[in-house]
């Protein structure tokens, strides 16, 4: 895929990049936020619309599988499972003491919330502290993908599932315009901007998410291995600019923010950067990659975080009076 590294891809890469960030802020996405509903009121509607993410960006990923095998599933070296089951476990228990997942600590920084700044400084910390470390473990040669009978089987499934979201959405399809331009976007609104622009991403620029490329590029600062090519770097910025453009547009700017828990929200950076270090990246890059791309697994991993998130988020209501929420948006929205 680095074949695809090339800076003219900056050119339709960034755009897209821009966009997703402007819709994930619109539906202040946050696994943080997800498992919360699910303690205090049993409500999965937020879970339901990162699975829907996760199906469309499938329909993009799965043909690629199937017909350029050689190109978008070559194998690479990978720990083995209970490292990333732990590294799993420590982002999302970092991530509830941060009070915000992958997704919205870059959503409340474009906000304005300025310890934010502290969660980024600590994961990156994490993950040049792991790369510092002695090695604990030795790298495994991946199983190969599902045979294309199953591979075509599932895409089968899969278009079957998009016809049906695509039905439930025409009626809709005149407001379009007003939909895009709305304060918070709905779940299945999310679920298609995202999975399908994250599926784009990954076919025609590689694979990308801003965990994973900061996770890689300062593990090379620490002595690791290549970073990854600069045009990867360069989209973070870019991702932060489209939420600052949904943030500026709803006038989050003028909106007091807390000045304190700055070194709760540096030592939550610091856990999800040490499993960001071993996943590789955070809850952002297993919905919008490493799932999509049936990468092994990412699934248990990602449950794994969510059970994290729910322990963190009991031990703050067990530890603290009151209990901090997780980042709450102004209004009801999930993702």
């Amino acid at each position: 895929m680095s074949s695809m590294q090339y800076p003219f891809s900056l050119l339709w890469a960034a755009p897209l990049v821009a966009f997703l960030g402007y819709a994930a802020h619109r539906a202040s996405l946050c696994t943080v936020r997800a498992v919360a509903d699910v303690l205090e009121s049993r409500r999965f509607e937020r879970f339901g619309g990162f699975l829907r993410a996760v199906l469309w960006a499938m329909l993009l990923t799965l043909p690629a599988l199937l017909l350029m095998p050689n190109l978008y599933a070559a194998p690479a070296p990978t720990a083995p499972l209970w490292v990333g089951l732990g590294g799993g476990f420590l982002f999302g228990l970092g991530a509830a003491l941060n009070g915000g997942c992958s997704f919205s600590t870059l959503q409340r920084l474009a906000d304005a919330d300025w310890r934010m700044l502290a969660t980024l400084a600590g994961f990156i910390s994490g993950v040049a502290a792991w790369q510092l470390a002695p090695p604990l473990f030795t790298l495994n040669t991946p199983p190969g993908l599902p045979s294309p009978a199953w591979l075509m089987a599932a895409l089968a499934l899969l278009v079957i599932w998009g016809g049906a979201e695509i039905r439930a959405l025409w009626p809709h399809r005149h407001g379009l315009r007003e939909r895009l331009g709305a304060d918070a976007y709905s779940p299945r609104t999310t679920a298609v901007l995202l999975g399908l622009g994250a599926g784009a991403l990954y076919l025609g620029f590689g694979p990308w998410t801003y965990t994973y490329t900061l996770r890689g590029s300062v593990s090379a600062l620490a002595g690791g291995p290549v970073a990854p090519p600069a045009t990867q770097l360069l989209l973070v910025p870019v991702l932060l600019l489209g939420m600052m453009i949904s943030a500026w547009r709803r006038g989050a700017w003028h909106k007091a923010r807390p000045a304190t828990g700055w070194t709760l929200n540096l030592g939550g950076g610091l856990l999800m950067g040490l499993g960001g270090a071993l996943i590789p990246g955070g809850n952002d890059t297993l919905l919008l990659r490493l799932i999509p791309t049936l990468t092994p697994h990412s699934l248990w991993i990602y449950l794994m975080l969510v059970g994290g998130v729910a322990g963190g988020l009991l031990l703050k209501r067990a530890v603290l009076t009151p209990a901090p929420a997780a980042h709450r948006p102004d209004d009801d929205r999930c993702c």
